[in-house]
């Protein structure tokens, strides 16, 4: 197979990005026992076959830049899958069926055309990084807050309210909602005074940054904004 890279005792990686393909390759599944990362991004897919389902060793699965507006439901068979990109396809809908996949760790669901995330997205225990910047979400759901997520990426979207759910959240470093709807009503005191948030990024939305300078807590978020500053310097 002439895009297969061996790495040793780390398993496979499969590299089929950018080769105008239109149908999954099937001589993926001779791999399947040792695949632990396929890429496919920048091809011509408009699905993938249920068989997917039975790459249970895969880590890694790049898929972004497809016309994939669906996902199989075997999907939520990939139970080591720890990296998922769908950065580009047309979804509409939240793929719901990664809920089974709870090993997820980084998922990337920019530019799917998603306007909601379910409350089920909580099934994630294990998400520590998730972007879905330039989509049409307006709110965010309490249970994304209960995910012990370190880094948020929603640039992008019409999102007007930022949960004061978040607190729960001790693992919180960055907050991405540039170019959203939030004022300052949306944006809750506890966000600023009692989260362990220390980059919250609010660039081109319709909020008086010099009354959100003023708020109750800015203070404390300064403090953590200079002090990450200080040790990435």
């Amino acid at each position: 197979i002439s895009e297969i890279r061996h790495r040793g005792s780390s398993g496979i990686n499969a590299e089929y990005g950018g080769k105008k393909i239109e149908k999954f390759p099937e001589d993926i599944f001779e791999l399947r026992r040792n695949l632990r990362t396929l890429d496919l991004s920048r091809n011509r897919l408009e699905e993938l076959p249920d068989d997917i389902g039975c790459l249970q060793m895969l880590r890694t699965l790049k898929l972004e830049d497809n016309q994939i507006g669906v996902l199989p439901k075997p999907m939520g068979n990939l139970g080591k899958l720890e990296a998922l990109h769908l950065t580009g396809n047309p979804l509409m809908d939240w793929p719901t069926q990664i809920h089974r996949c709870t090993n997820i760790k980084h998922l990337d669901l920019s530019r799917c055309r998603i306007s909601e995330i379910p409350d089920s997205i909580s099934c994630l225990k294990k998400l520590d990084y998730l972007c879905l910047s330039n989509n049409r979400i307006q709110r965010i759901p309490e249970g994304m807050c209960d995910l012990k997520l370190v880094e948020i990426d929603l640039n992008q979207n019409e999102v007007a309210v930022i949960p004061s759910a978040f607190t729960k959240n001790e693992s919180l470093r960055v907050l991405r909602l540039d170019y959203n709807s939030i004022t300052i009503a949306g944006i809750p005191n506890e966000i600023l005074a009692d989260t362990t948030i220390s980059t919250l990024s609010l660039e081109g939305n319709p909020l008086d940054v010099r009354k959100f300078r003023e708020m109750a807590g800015y203070d404390k978020y300064l403090e953590r904004y200079a002090a990450t500053k200080r040790k990435c310097d």
